[in-house]
């Protein structure tokens, strides 16, 4: 699918209604930009995040709760 959009005043891109909703996006939200290809992409933020949480899931075990204990003594000493 495609769309033709403006670059506006500061240069602010008002993206089509279609794309805020098939990608639940929310005023305020970021996103990365960066060149394929020789292509502007712009990917929500979260989808990123979810990528290299899926990327590295599983390969540390024990690591989280070895951080969140740490963090709780922290708090408690505090």
């Amino acid at each position: 699918m495609a769309e033709t959009v403006k670059i506006g005043k500061a240069y602010r891109v008002v993206l089509p209604a279609e794309f805020r909703e098939q990608f639940a996006l929310q005023e305020g939200e970021s996103l990365s930009a960066e060149i394929e290809d020789g292509r502007l992409v712009l990917t929500p933020l979260r989808e990123k995040q979810r990528a290299i949480q899926a990327r590295y899931a599983g390969r540390f075990p024990g690591l989280l709760d070895e951080l969140y204990a740490e963090r709780r003594a922290e708090a408690q000493r505090e």
